[in-house]
């Protein structure tokens, strides 16, 4: 892209079954190229699973690999590196001393990816190049059936609405770690470990036939081993095939295993064990939903966090489309607690409004904007469990409930705007413990605005039918139109003035026309 200069970063992910390099130099979301890309199969993960710890013999061959790496980022002169990992080491009952030993002796520090953050960055990177490339599935249901080493993301939309998403820690190697090596050779097992998946997933199936989806997406190195398995050999990077092709296949085993798999592909034991896991998980999806399409798509963890990087670190307007999709998904999830979302609509407007004027000259940022539009959107799911305890019960569900797209920390934070934004009176906000400093500030101003945006309904009447926020020196002026008159209203906006002017410096003040 003209005007712009190449930036280059070096992505390395210590997986399950492989640890790899990417260099990619870019300019934008649009202009990305790999220039080098490196992956190495380990030997470790499978053990991860079993003993939940990082042997010492795995963390040389993981600090070996890396620093092989580290050699091929020299000789290219690339200094923006970021290193993350997903299940391999996250369950290690020893995570600690290992990312430790790992920036001791190859000066890498370790980002570990929470399971739902792992769904979504390869939901992102799917997302993207089905919107830009040659086929589209808007008119229909698609549902991305992400199979990870510890877990089973589904993600269902329709064109620009997210309709649900679910993650069930049940992946390739975690279903593997229920049982013992003796009982995987039995001659049972082909039926035990279907038996398994069924009582774990059958809740969700209903779900997903609700939608009457037609695609199903699957994706990463797994999926595109299992195309090649079926005879596809081409270099396309998505392969169309019906649900019946892949049922067919699966059946010829009579009862995969991984011996079976090693020998007719030769394959390592290592990642026939995890083939014969996602060939199981898919068979058993199509068990139970009608799916009239399978797309597999080459798209894997790292290429979608690749994406994810370059669009934040360039500003992409993808972001903005991502943040309004997630917003309805958090919609969804609202609408099985809320049944009417009139009084949430409208404190998520007046959020808006109020964000937009004072945010710029606050130090806080666009993201902050969205974590509060999911506040208004969720404060009140809670009264579903509990009225008298609405805003306790709203906390929790937030925190248990994965929050597809948000880090842990955001989470954190928008439990907390959920639940002391309810409130009005004076008295200073607890700290946050889980939270940094300048996150804690971050999550004062959002409930700072949040209870100024909900005192304007707090009849949940909807008495204010217009509202423009205006600066004006020290102040901060509501101008709002009104047929009736709005008497609670003002008293809880005049107390969480208060709270506000003190946060931010600036005065509300409330006044009709």
């Amino acid at each position: 892209m003209k005007g712009h200069k190449k930036r280059m970063v070096g992505i390395i992910h210590i997986g399950t079954v492989n640890m790899t390099l990417k260099i990619i130099s870019y300019t934008s979301l649009d202009a990305m190229e790999t220039i080098e890309s490196v992956s190495q199969e380990i030997r470790y993960g499978s053990d991860v699973f079993i003993s939940h710890h990082v042997t010492f013999a795995s963390l040389q061959e993981i600090c070996r690999i890396l620093s092989g790496f580290k050699q091929l980022l020299r000789d290219y002169a690339v200094t923006d590196v970021r290193v993350i990992s997903t299940t391999a080491i996250r369950k290690a009952d020893n995570l600690l001393n290992v990312l430790d030993q790992i920036y001791i002796r190859t000066g890498f520090s370790v980002e570990v990816i929470p399971m739902t953050k792992e769904i979504y960055y390869k939901f992102f990177g799917l997302y993207y190049r089905i919107s830009t490339g040659n086929f589209t599935f808007s008119e229909y249901p698609a549902v991305l059936l992400d199979i990870t080493s510890g877990g089973v993301g589904l993600t269902c939309w329709q064109d620009r609405d997210l309709l649900f998403q679910q993650n069930v820690p049940i992946g390739s190697l975690q279903l593997l770690s229920h049982f013992t090596e003796r009982q995987r050779n039995e001659s049972e097992f082909p039926e035990v470990i279907r038996e398994y998946i069924y009582g774990t997933l059958s809740s969700l199936w209903p779900r997903v036939r609700y939608y009457k989806s037609t695609y199903i997406i699957l994706s990463g190195r797994a999926a595109m081993l299992i195309a090649r398995m079926l005879g596809y050999t081409d270099t396309k990077r998505s392969i169309r095939i019906t649900p019946q092709e892949l049922r067919d296949f699966v059946g010829a085993f009579h009862g995969v295993t991984s011996f079976k798999l090693q020998k007719r592909y030769g394959l390592s034991e290592h990642l026939a064990n995890i083939i014969m896991s996602t060939l199981v998980l898919y068979d058993e999806l199509l068990r139970y939903i009608s799916i009239a399409h399978i797309v597999i798509m080459d798209t894997t963890f790292t290429a979608g966090y690749s994406l994810y990087y370059v669009a934040e670190a360039t500003k992409h307007p993808y972001l903005q489309q991502q943040q309004r999709l997630l917003l309805t998904l958090t919609r969804h999830i609202a609408d099985k607690y809320v049944p009417d979302p009139a009084h949430s609509q409208r404190v998520e407007r007046f959020c808006r409004q109020i964000f937009d004027t004072v945010y710029a000259k606050n130090g806080m940022t666009e993201r902050h904007g969205y974590i509060l539009q999911m506040a208004a959107v969720l404060h009140e799911i809670g009264k579903f469990i509990n009225i008298r305890k609405h805003p306790q019960c709203t906390r929790q569900l937030v925190r248990h409930t994965d929050m597809f797209g948000l880090s842990e920390a955001e989470q954190e934070i928008l439990s907390y705007v959920v639940y002391y934004g309810v409130g009005t009176g004076k008295k200073e906000l607890p700290a946050i413990p889980s939270l940094p400093p300048v996150q804690q500030i971050a999550a004062d101003k959002l409930i700072a605005v949040f209870r100024l945006a909900d005192a304007l309904d707090k009849s949940h009447l909807g008495k204010i039918l217009t509202l423009q926020v205006v600066p004006k020196g020290k102040e901060l002026q509501f101008h709002y139109t009104a047929e009736e008159d709005i008497p609670l209203e003002r008293w809880a906006f005049k107390q969480a003035a208060v709270r506000f002017a003190e946060t931010f410096g600036v005065s509300p003040y409330l006044q009709k026309g």
